[in-house]
This record gives C-alpha cells, structure tokens and sequence, in this order.
C-alpha cells in the first residue's frame, strides 16, 4: 500500500470514528416510543428480614456494603461510563445514565443533551425544551458477584432496561479488616429521587445477573462503526510502522 494511500486510510478511519463517537453518544435520541414500563418511577421499599451486608475482596481493594433499600428501576438507558480507568472497575461495573416517569412517556429525551461522566450525569436544554430532574439519575452499579458484574457490562446506550437490587452504601479499604478511618474510601447512595448534585446518584448493589434485563436492545449501528474507524487508524498505523521498518533496513543494507 502506497503512502498517499496509508494517509488516506488514517484519515478516512479517524474521521469515521469521530463521526461514530458523536452519532453513538446520542443513540438515546434515536429510540422510541418506549416500552410502558418505563413511564413508572424506580420502586424503592424497606430491606427483607433476610437481607445480609455483601462484602468481597476484588482487586486492590476489599469491599463492605451496607444495604439501605430494595430498589427497582426500568429505564431507557442514556449514556454509559465502564470505568475503565477507574481503580474500582473490579468492583464497579458501571455507571449507568437512566431515564423514566415523564422524559419517558413524553420523550422529553429526543430534545436535549444528556452525557454520562466518570461519576455524574450532565444535561442541557434550549429555552422552551423540559426536562424532568426527578425522573432522571446516574446509577452507579456494584457487585461482587461475576455473573452480576458481567450483566452490567453488557448494558448500551439506547438499551431499555430492568434493574432490581439494594441501594447501599459501600466502604473500600486496601488492608482486610481495615479500621483506620484515613484508610477507609467510603460512599454514600441516594435514597431520593429529589436531591440534586454531588451525592444525588444512586449506588446499586446487583446480587445476581438475573437481576439486570435488557428489555430492549438500543441501535448498534454506531457502536460497530466506532471500532471499525478505531481498528482501521490501527491498521494504518501498523501498516506504516512494518514499511519503515523496511526502509530502514534496506537503507542499513546499502550503507553497509
């Protein structure tokens, strides 16, 4: 493959992503009417009499979670953050951008802005467009449980969704059986959907992968074209590294 051609391959590729990435960040948009499931508000009820604290040691840090509620939430999920260069993605599968109540069942959604960050949800709106606060929350999802971690991970944006688990508060800490409070990481769940800002996101503790259901698969299209333009940057890139390699050698070779 000629140079002009690796060029345009690169570019190609990254103008692909970039178009890819923007198009998939607003797959939410996209999807609707919505399921009627989604029209309620989450289900939050006291604990069963069975209910026993979860704790496990995963990664660089031991866990102890102390449960709070049983909470139920079906929602039309807007945007996705994995952690992936979290200290905590052992642990924390997820966080997860949900809408319900009123944004679902008028889709007020289709009309503003909505992105997911590492730990909070961002949303913006023209004069004259709503949105309702209440019936929105970034969730944080958490378990010790490998099927429960790997349910959490199979959630995309546009995806409609059923989640059942505790909302709990959680402490990490790097020594088992740590008791200095300087040691100890500690987070704390929301138990209202009226509260705004730091503190105003849901931590979930999912017990089993049954207890996470993808009602409804959002639109892939653009999560495909995404790594395609990410694996074809790559190829480029190996391609042009392999071809200098071999320049340089057949240089070396006549200089010799």
């Amino acid at each position: 493959m000629s140079r002009l051609n690796l060029k345009y391959l690169f570019l190609s590729s990254a103008a692909l992503l970039l178009l890819s990435w923007y198009m998939y960040s607003s797959t939410y948009k996209r999807v609707g009417p919505l399921l009627p499931a989604t029209h309620a508000a989450p289900l939050q009820e006291p604990l069963p009499g069975t209910a026993q604290a979860p704790s496990c040691c995963k990664g660089p840090y031991c866990w102890q979670f102390t449960p709070l509620h049983e909470y139920a939430v079906t929602g039309l999920a807007f945007g996705i953050s994995h952690k992936l260069s979290s200290d905590f993605d052992d642990v924390m599968a997820a966080d997860v951008g949900l809408l319900w109540g009123e944004n679902a069942a008028k889709e007020l959604y289709r009309d503003v802005k909505l992105r997911v960050m590492m730990d909070h949800y961002e949303v913006w709106w023209k004069d004259g467009q709503r949105f309702s606060l209440r019936d929105a929350a970034n969730t944080h999802l958490a378990s010790c449980d490998d099927g429960a971690f790997a349910a959490a991970k199979k959630i995309r944006p546009g995806d409609q969704v059923r989640i059942r688990g505790w909302l709990v508060n959680a402490k990490a800490f790097k020594e088992p059986g740590e008791t200095d409070p300087r040691k100890i990481l500690s987070w704390f769940s929301s138990v209202t959907r009226e509260d705004r800002g730091e503190g105003a996101c849901e931590l979930l503790y999912v017990r089993s992968a049954d207890d996470i259901e993808i009602l409804e698969k959002g639109p892939r299209f653009w999560a495909w074209t995404r790594w395609l333009g990410g694996a074809g940057m790559l190829l480029a890139v190996f391609l042009w590294h392999r071809r200098l390699k071999a320049h340089l050698a057949a240089v070396s070779k006549v200089d010799f």
